[in-house]
């Protein structure tokens, strides 16, 4: 599963998480979370606390291989249904607890709002 996680087949969960600026910490609790999600709720002081010392790449990072976990199940539910699920609900758990928000359930984020659309609006 740790492909998936970094978007990557022929890399190492290492090499991403310093490429993306992510603490190593971070990216073994997500992937053993992610692997074995009866270990997640144990695992949530670590990543919470983790991603919160994140910059604004790792956790866009971040964020980004939750999606493609979710997507992954998706596409594959029918492989191990039941384990499938749970990976699934996992990674859309994780996602709304760490930014508020599940992307591919269609929750609206709060975006700043551009400059230019704002004058127009005044008009």
């Amino acid at each position: 599963m740790h492909d998936v996680l970094i978007g990557d087949k022929r890399s190492s969960l290492e090499k991403w998480a310093k490429k993306s600026k992510v603490n190593l910490d971070l990216a073994k609790a997500l992937e053993m979370a992610i692997k074995e999600p009866e270990e997640a709720p144990y695992l949530l002081e670590r990543i919470i606390g983790s991603f919160s010392r994140l910059k604004k790449g790792g956790k866009k990072e971040t964020r980004n291989a939750l999606l493609r976990v979710q997507i992954h199940c998706s596409i594959n539910s029918s492989s191990d249904p039941i384990k499938v699920s749970k990976q699934l609900f996992v990674a859309q758990i994780l996602e709304k607890l760490l930014f508020g928000s599940n992307l591919l359930l269609g929750e609206e984020i709060e975006l700043e709002e551009h400059p230019a659309r704002k004058r127009r609006k005044k008009r």
